[in-house]
């Protein structure tokens, strides 16, 4: 079993970034020469040097918090120009509402809208040559993958589904005896493991992804630590399928994984900065949101008979149970004659002001009281309610792993996995918690931050049925085309998620 630490940064986010920023620089300066004239556009750019810096990171931030940096954001020609157009747009009205409330930082209409102009297609640009390169496979690592049967499908697979996954697959290496030429789903047997010494160098292999429940027998681990010497990546399906989904597979780990990733979290030490930021953010939080919490409480008093606020009893750290503060959204006694149940987004008993507070997230703003407490973080996994805890544990292995950590308002499951109202679906919510405990730090922390806004402002989609992408399967034959010398390349498949809310 091989295991990664930290949180690795993908060559596309790295490159679009760099990108980005040179576009972001060039834009500027071209939009000041243009509008202003080389002479007077020098001047201004370095009398105007400051503001122009913190214009440059605000389009930076506003691009890394719309996706811009994803996977997804690549996927059609039109929706990376809707969103970069967006993300502009959204740039261009902070940026005013920063600058223009203070007019000795003002920055002239002409060059901020021209360069606003320039960035858009500068960007986009960016991205249309960045799917080109990366369709040659320029950013992809040539690969092995050593397994057989299904333990080698489910890697295949798992690259199929993955759009730019950034592995060149050259063939699958056997512990049996296979026929070399034959195909496993489009992807070459190469031969048995006894040459994959041979089959590295003949192909200059970067990585080899060992699918194999052998993984950790000695005849293998001969085979395989040479190579580790000499600079191969070597990894398993749990860590390749952590790196590419940022999920942990919980069927594909144990025991011994969870305590070595335990021994290599850093989360005792982010421990105390983590309360500190919670107590930080959820006070100016509380006083941000002040005049918002005083609407939603009348329109929930003239909307329906019954408190404005709902305690419910959730699980917190090691399983302690404590009273969640939210706005009531639902009827009074919504759960009377049916017990404790999961809610769903077209539930009845949700009332008409109580939709819309749950869209925008307004009714989760007085669990900052609770973060305040010390009872809640603002990110961590989300607490479920104890009488479900039991049924979970017994139905998902290692779910009480997520008791180990404080529960959060939001987190990295809320982000990727929003509503589960299901045991199926809490048990893939899980393997985003379980991500999140190995990786749990301050900047994962911002990053979940930065991403609920995004959420809070589109809104999320409720429904297997919404989650589906409308791009078709790739075929099998487009994913692996067999190259010269038996590699192959990877094409793209939209990832089908799931998406319900536990919990009222």
């Amino acid at each position: 079993m091989f295991y990664e630490r930290g949180i690795p940064i993908s060559a596309r986010s790295l490159v679009l970034f760099l990108g980005d920023m040179v576009c972001l620089v060039a834009s500027v300066v071209l939009a000041a020469l243009l509008r202003l004239g080389i002479t007077d556009g020098w001047w201004y750019i370095q009398n105007n040097l400051g503001p122009l810096v913190v214009s440059c990171l605000v389009f930076l931030m506003v691009f890394y918090v719309s996706g811009m940096y994803e996977r997804r954001s690549l996927t059609h020609k039109e929706h990376y120009l809707l969103m970069s157009s967006v993300s502009v747009v959204i740039s261009l009205m902070i940026i005013i509402l920063i600058f223009y409330a203070r007019f000795e930082l003002l920055i002239g209409r002409g060059v901020l809208f021209l360069g606003g102009g320039l960035i858009l297609l500068s960007t986009g640009s960016i991205r249309y040559l960045y799917r080109v390169v990366a369709g040659y496979g320029l950013f992809s690592k040539n690969t092995l993958i050593v397994g057989e049967g299904q333990d080698a499908l489910n890697v295949i697979r798992l690259l199929r589904r993955t759009e730019d996954s950034g592995y060149r697959v050259y063939g699958v290496v056997t512990g049996v005896k296979s026929k070399m030429g034959d195909f496993l789903e489009g992807v070459p047997i190469l031969g048995n493991i006894s040459k994959l010494r041979e089959f590295v160098e003949h192909y200059r292999i970067e990585s080899v992804i060992v699918a194999t429940s052998s993984a950790r027998e000695p005849s293998l681990l001969r085979v395989l630590r040479p190579l580790r010497y000499a600079g191969v990546q070597l990894q398993d399906y749990a860590s390749c399928y952590e790196q590419l989904a940022q999920e942990i597979p919980i069927d594909h780990i144990d025991d011994e994984w969870l305590m070595h990733a335990a021994l290599n979290s850093s989360r005792i030490h982010i421990r105390k900065i983590k309360r500190i930021m919670d107590v930080a953010v959820s006070v100016i939080g509380l006083i941000v949101t002040a005049p918002a919490c005083l609407v939603a409480a009348m329109l929930i008093k003239l909307d329906s008979p019954g408190a404005i606020l709902y305690r419910q009893r959730r699980a917190g750290l090691d399983g302690r149970v404590y009273t969640l503060i939210k706005f009531r959204t639902m009827k009074t006694n919504a759960e009377a004659g049916c017990g404790a149940v999961w809610a769903d987004p077209q539930d009845r008993r949700i009332t008409r002001v109580g939709r819309v507070l749950r869209k925008v997230r307004i009714d989760e703003i007085p669990q900052l009281v609770n973060v305040l407490r010390g009872e809640m973080s603002l990110v961590g996994p989300r607490p479920e309610r104890p009488e479900f805890i039991t049924a979970l544990s017994e139905a998902i292995p290692f779910y009480r792993e997520r008791l180990l950590v404080p529960p959060g308002i939001t987190g990295w499951a809320q982000i990727r996995y929003p509503y589960a109202a299901s045991i199926e679906a809490a048990r893939r919510k899980l393997q985003f918690d379980l991500y999140y405990i190995k990786h749990m730090s301050l900047f994962l922390d911002t990053v979940i931050l930065l991403k609920t806004f995004k959420t809070i402002m589109i809104g999320l989609r409720h429904s297997e049925a919404d989650e589906l992408d409308a791009g078709e399967p790739v075929p099998a034959g487009d994913l692996f085309t067999v190259l010269p010398g038996g590699a192959g390349r990877t094409g793209t498949d939209a990832d089908a998620a799931k998406s319900m809310r536990a919990g009222s």
